[in-house]
């Protein structure tokens, strides 16, 4: 259905502010003729093209909130309660989707009091993560869904509080990790209840911080859903949950930035990014079990996420720059990183009109996305194609564009 009320309310801001028609075509990279087609009713307006105009007029997210997909309405609220699990609830999550380990309570004991064992699966972990950064996500979350079974059965096993506590959060630690491999994969249920066995976990064992970090993460799965409302809501709860550290605060304000940037109130955007930067220290602090909590593979965090939501803001030529910066900094060993922030990339240099290095950017995408199996890289990239459908003209384009479509469907790519 054709948005008229987004044309009439365009061509009055564009009125209001003494911009001709031509004018604010060359502004926004698009043609005069589909600009005077959308305010006149006979075309629909693209969700990218809303956001440029949105912040071309200093519209704060009211121009671009008339075309805003329609979500589903929720029964439920963003409200999340922690729970205690039972042990055999607990056993029973990872034994659905694993085959019993038949650790012996005597071997599982023994090796739970040795602190080498509490060694060995922190060095683990930061193995895993590492490997998570290069491998298809599929090929990680089997080893760390196996690891997370014995770490329970260790836990359950010590006759000791206090190491069963260490061995729970190690295993929360699992599961978190566990949930972002399978968002990667494209998993998104999956996800959400690793996110909260590693909440539930974190609770058992007294760690707060680990329990408000899930509350990121589910901030961030349903900001992958598209349901910014939401992510707004989870982010701000993870911020005021008791117990919750600066870091834990700094990622939650990058989640509420980003929710803001996708309603294009850019206002509250920057005022969370400002929030984040506070809060964000040089130095990565260790997270519980060991592990620093969130992303350690990009230099700059808050940069990257800016240029992240500065596209969503509708300001391209901004979002290039700073993305270039962030992932200037970027080690080439962290793919998963460049391939998510390097789509968004290219697709502020598709609105630049900039094409020569939008498909310089995707080429790089596409040869670090497809081995790694990246779903948040897909997806910038399916967005890339349906911006690119206006540059039919343009030969590399069209060839660029078979090789994202070769990509997006698994199929080799020359």
């Amino acid at each position: 259905m054709v948005n008229h009320e987004f044309g009439a309310e365009l061509r009055r801001r564009r009125v209001h502010a003494e911009i001709s028609l031509t004018d604010l075509a060359r502004r926004l990279n698009f043609s005069k003729g589909y600009l005077s087609k959308i305010e006149n009713g006979r075309q629909h307006p693209t969700e990218q093209l809303a956001r440029l105009a949105d912040a071309e007029l200093g519209a704060n997210g009211e121009l671009a909130a008339l075309v805003h997909r329609a979500r589903p309405r929720r029964t439920n609220d963003a409200s999340v309660e922690m729970v205690h699990a039972s042990r055999r609830d607990v056993l029973a999550f990872g034994s659905a989707l694993f085959l019993p380990l038949g650790v012996s309570d005597a071997d599982a004991e023994t090796a739970g009091e040795d602190p080498q064992t509490r060694l060995y699966y922190r060095d683990q972990f930061e193995q895993l993560r590492k490997r998570g950064q290069q491998s298809a996500p599929g090929l990680v979350l089997r080893t760390v869904g196996v690891e997370y079974c014995t770490l329970l059965e260790l836990a359950y096993a010590t006759p000791r509080a206090p190491t069963r506590a260490v061995f729970e959060i190690l295993a929360a630690r699992y599961a978190e990790y566990a949930g972002w491999m399978a968002q990667e994969a494209g998993d998104n249920q999956s996800a959400l209840a690793w996110t909260r066995q590693s909440a539930t976990l974190a609770t058992s064992a007294g760690d707060q911080v680990l329990a408000a970090y899930a509350l990121v993460r589910e901030a961030e799965l349903a900001m992958s859903a598209q349901d910014p409302a939401r992510t707004i809501s989870l982010a701000r709860q993870a911020q005021q949950r008791e117990g919750a550290d600066t870091r834990v605060r700094a990622l939650a304000a990058h989640r509420e930035a980003q929710g803001h940037a996708m309603l294009n109130q850019s206002r509250e955007c920057l005022a969370a990014l400002d929030r984040a930067e506070s809060l964000l220290s040089p130095a990565v602090p260790d997270g519980p079990g060991g592990s620093p909590l969130g992303s350690t593979t990009v230099a700059d965090l808050n940069l990257a996420v800016s240029g992240w939501c500065t596209f969503d803001l509708g300001r391209p030529r901004q979002a290039a720059e700073l993305l270039e910066r962030a992932l200037a900094r970027t080690a080439p060993t962290a793919r998963r990183a460049r391939a998510m922030y390097g789509a968004r990339l290219a697709l502020a240099y598709e609105a630049t009109s900039d094409l020569d290095r939008m498909c310089e950017v995707a080429s790089q995408v596409i040869a670090i996305a497809q081995p790694i199996g990246s779903a948040t890289a897909r997806t910038e990239l399916r967005r890339l194609t349906k911006a690119m459908a206006r540059r039919h003209n343009y030969r590399p384009a069209r060839q660029l564009h078979v090789e994202i479509s070769a990509a997006l469907f698994g199929f080799p790519v020359s």
